[in-house]
């Protein structure tokens, strides 16, 4: 053998503004819809089985891919409504209902109202019926795309400008790496890929600014995890067009982070109706850092073909799904806050925003990450997530409503309720 092994080291980091910590207790085992859990350790690994409910999931997100999109309903949801709602409910000790954990049945943001007269603040997406089967991973009957929780959405309001983690290797990684590959250089490809991922070990996972125990945390964490196994051949790719990042020339250092991608913001003249647009996420390349600088040929093409396959790929790996949607939250918190639209439409959320008065279900995240490798000619790869949700709202990122594109979507629910779907929207 003349070449290096290419393995996956996961180190993530993704900024947001730090705020709080949270230690993490964890069960004995915690699985998710999504394919991947929690050990009694702590570590995160991928399921290797699927349940019938799984299956069937998948049938319908393949059946949403391969179908030209279709009218989905439009749900208006009144945060001021919906967070009394959830108050008078978690001050009378009872439980909520899935339509309200749920955000019923949102599958994405993709408008925000205010109205200061009425002091009503309103989110508004495509919705459709849900499965909350798996209640940590509920999924739209339709097209099976993961629907909004109430949770991140609370954890995004609560740390509305940033937050941060990171799956850290051990420091002599590459050469411990090296040394098994001198060691086992006559052996199976299986007895060097076992000892190869003994050698590196589990990456220690970082959160900051975040509560460990969110779904939230869980969720950047195990899509970038899914993002590596695609990245080594790990996961068959679920789209065609996409590539390989390895350059088989030589060996090299390579990163792969996903970012925020939206369109500039639709703003109407007054400032009272918004829209996100845009595929929400992207990845980039480079040598082993968040720098562009010094990404090969190779890596900047699988990049690009990735990028361009997302709204693909979010339809089939719902955990990229879900990086979506919580993209979106940290987007409509950061505008919430920027434009300060609660005072805007005269709306106090500072009873939501208190972390004693309503406590998110907890979700165990993992401590440390299981060691992916596979072998090639080629490169070791690392990667993360970047989100920085002030860039999309940023007053240069905007573009004005100069054809009243807004004013035929702009609603809300009626007086007496907290959210109201329009059927069969555009």
């Amino acid at each position: 053998m003349t070449r290096t092994t290419f393995f996956a080291v996961l180190v993530l980091t993704f900024i947001f503004v730090p705020q709080s910590r949270a230690q993490v207790i964890f069960p004995p085992v915690f699985g998710t819809g999504n394919g991947v859990y929690i050990d009694a350790d702590g570590t995160l690994h991928q399921r290797q089985t699927d349940t019938a409910n799984d299956l069937a999931t998948q049938r319908l997100r393949a059946k949403a891919l391969n179908q030209p999109p279709k009218a989905q309903d439009l749900t208006y949801i009144s945060l001021p409504r919906l967070l009394a709602k959830v108050q008078s409910l978690t001050e009378q000790k009872k439980e909520l209902p899935d339509d309200l954990r749920y955000l019923s049945g949102l599958t994405q943001i993709r408008y925000v109202f205010v109205y200061p007269e009425e002091h009503d603040l309103v989110i508004a997406g495509p919705s459709e019926a849900f499965d909350a089967t798996v209640k940590t991973e509920p999924h739209g009957k339709v097209t099976g795309r993961p629907v909004l929780h109430l949770d991140d959405l609370v954890t995004a309001l609560r740390n509305a400008r940033a937050f941060g983690c990171s799956l850290d290797p051990h420091p002599d990684s590459l050469n411990r790496s090296n040394a098994v590959m001198k060691e086992f250089a006559n052996a199976t490809r299986g007895e060097r890929m076992n000892a190869l991922k003994e050698a590196v070990g589990a990456q220690q996972v970082r959160l900051f600014g975040v509560p460990a125990d969110t779904r939230l945390a869980f969720v950047t964490i195990a899509a970038d995890y899914k993002l590596k196994r695609l990245m080594l051949g790990l996961d068959p790719m679920p789209v065609p067009g996409v590539g390989s990042p390895v350059d088989n020339s030589r060996a090299a250092a390579n990163r792969f982070w996903f970012e925020v991608n939206y369109a500039p913001l639709l703003v109407s003249p007054d400032g009272d109706a918004f829209e996100l647009r845009g595929p929400r996420l992207l990845i980039k390349p480079g040598a082993f850092s968040t720098d562009t600088k010094g990404a090969t040929d190779s890596t900047k093409a699988f990049a690009k073909n990735f990028t361009a396959k997302i709204p693909q790929l979010a339809t089939v790996v719902p955990l990229f799904a879900d990086l979506q949607n919580i993209a979106d939250l940290s987007v409509v918190a950061a505008l919430i806050q920027k434009d300060r639209l609660d005072r805007k439409a005269g709306v106090d959320l500072a009873w939501i925003r208190a972390e004693d008065n309503y406590k998110p279900t907890p979700v165990p995240t993992p401590r440390t990450a299981e060691t992916l490798v596979n072998y090639t000619n080629g490169s070791i790869v690392a990667g993360g997530v970047t989100l920085d949700a002030s860039n999309v709202v940023a007053a240069d990122n905007r573009e004005q409503d100069g054809k009243d594109a807004l004013k035929p979507v702009k609603g809300r629910p009626s007086s007496d309720s907290w959210t109201h779907t329009k059927a069969g929207a555009k």
